[in-house]
């Protein structure tokens, strides 16, 4: 059953799926569209799942769902990942892409895991740039740290060794 986003509690369990390019308007209406039905028909052994989903940046979506309603189960976890499959034919975008998103303003600049160090070296990302990191623990957390700077999530690494 679909819900507005805002409308979920904090204890809300959240999925991050980045693209590997912004939507265009077109793309941007039929996720959406997609997305809405696929949340409404979610269910876990056929119990309605609480859910709803986020658009973020024209390039990443946020699903989240109340398991206090209903927990979501494997086969549950397992379907929603099938939309993204089913739009990844669709569209011709990848929505399991894994590079480093570096939020610019309202967009997004990619940069492929292997060259993060160097991005990093090179001043192209600092300790104060905002990165839209791919896993949170819950709504919570999402609301309160997502995006979050790049010093206070897992490239904080390639600072340390930066400045040594």
């Amino acid at each position: 059953m679909y819900v507005e986003f805002q409308q979920l509690p904090a204890h809300a369990r959240v999925w991050i799926y980045q693209a590997n390019r912004a939507f265009t308007e077109q793309e941007n209406r039929f996720v959406q569209s997609y997305l809405k039905q696929a949340v409404q028909d979610w269910n876990a052994h056929g119990a309605p799942l609480a859910g709803s989903f986020q658009i973020r940046y024209n390039q990443i979506i946020v699903i989240a769902v109340d398991e206090h309603h209903h927990a979501a189960s494997g086969c549950s976890i397992d379907a929603s990942t099938g939309w993204f499959k089913d739009l990844t034919f669709q569209l011709g975008i990848d929505f399991f892409d894994r590079s480093v998103a570096l939020v610019q303003e309202e967009a997004l600049q990619l940069f492929p895991l292997l060259e993060v160090k160097q991005a990093v070296a090179q001043g192209l990302i600092t300790t104060e740039s905002f990165i839209a990191i791919p896993q949170v623990k819950d709504l919570a957390d999402y609301r309160a740290h997502w995006p979050a700077q790049a010093n206070d999530s897992w490239l904080k690494k390639y600072f340390v060794a930066a400045s040594v």
